[in-house]
């Protein structure tokens, strides 16, 4: 597997969600992938999987975005336009990103957040709020309720800034599918974040930034590009989509941890999601993917090599076989 990218490091994400729309400002970021930690505040300490009703909630959450994108991929207000993130294009001072206590850094736990939310991991998105999740004015329960609403759920992050010497702002755009009629959102605002007390040394894992406050109001437009509108070369054949596991028995088991989704411009593993930026047909049952990944903190690109065989009931990818799910 390829080495991750900074967080920061946004050509590759944003050409991979939004095709379209490359004149995004550069701090933004396309965020959907699987985490897997719960607990309190979230330190390497107590980072731990998450339970068979949470994979399954995260799978299917990760399967509607997925079949969603058969209605056609979202375009949200690009930066700048009403409903988009400021159109700030002054690059991001990557040395001190690199620094997880540092205000530059901060976005990082709203990248976290962003990507909870979008692999249906609501419990750990909950709990990256202030006060294991109390902050947010609401019980785990009820945060979970207020996003299951929405079957497809993508965050885009602007660039941090001082709110104090405690605290740092950054400039936050939610965008997806509403899970009632598949009917697109757009939310635009500000984040407050407050530093942790528990995770300022920087150790890996650790969560140095908690958020403190959402601002989030509708506000914008997002068009809907329909399939037939896509660029077709860089779509994955209808032969190779669907649900995959290891086994028959597998695609039935509660948080299962092979279960692969593949969509037109998607592959959703249980803990990373890529998306398609190149596609080419090495023969009819026999494709080579270059995607953009998201997971578990990390952003990376990587090739991979999809084969079908058994009159198509059988996929390897990278050398590891799994069988078409019902």
């Amino acid at each position: 597997m390829a080495q991750p990218e900074t967080a920061w490091n946004v050509s590759a994400l944003v050409h991979a969600e939004v095709r379209m729309i490359e004149r995004r400002s550069a701090p933004a970021l396309f965020l959907a992938a699987m985490l897997a930690s719960c607990g309190q505040e979230p330190t390497a300490s107590n980072q731990t999987n998450m339970t068979a009703a949470e994979a399954d909630i995260a799978l299917d959450t990760a399967m509607n975005a997925v079949e969603g994108g058969n209605e056609g991929t979202l375009v949200p207000p690009a930066p700048g336009e009403p409903g988009g993130l400021p159109d700030d294009r002054t690059p991001l001072n990557e040395s001190a990103a690199r620094v997880p206590t540092s205000v530059e850094a901060s976005g990082a736990t709203l990248e976290r957040w962003g990507l909870a939310l979008g692999a249906g991991r609501f419990g750990e998105a909950y709990r990256l709020w202030r006060d294991n999740g109390r902050q947010s004015g609401m019980s785990e329960a009820q945060f979970t309720e207020s996003w299951r609403k929405y079957s497809e759920i993508h965050v885009l992050i602007g660039r941090p800034q001082a709110g104090g010497t405690q605290t740092a702002r950054v400039p936050l755009q939610v965008y997806g599918r509403e899970r009632e009629g598949s009917k697109p959102f757009n939310l635009i605002g500000m984040t407050t974040l407050a530093r942790n007390p528990a995770g300022q040394n920087g150790g890996a894992g650790q969560i140095p930034w908690v958020i403190a406050a959402m601002d989030l109001v509708p506000r914008g437009t997002v068009k809907i590009v329909p399939p037939e509108g896509e660029s077709m070369a860089e779509r994955i054949p209808a032969a190779f989509q669907g649900r995959w596991s290891q086994s028959d028995e597998s695609c039935k088991r509660p948080g299962d941890d092979m279960r692969l989704a593949v969509s037109g411009d998607t592959l959703t593993f249980y803990e990373s999601v890529g998306k398609v930026t190149s596609l080419e047909e090495l023969s009819k049952d026999r494709i080579q993917v270059a995607a953009a990944y998201s997971g578990e903190g990390s952003n990376w690109a990587e090739n991979s090599t999809l084969a079908l065989s058994d009159n198509g009931k059988v996929l390897t990818i990278d050398g590891v076989r799994r069988v078409r799910c019902a």
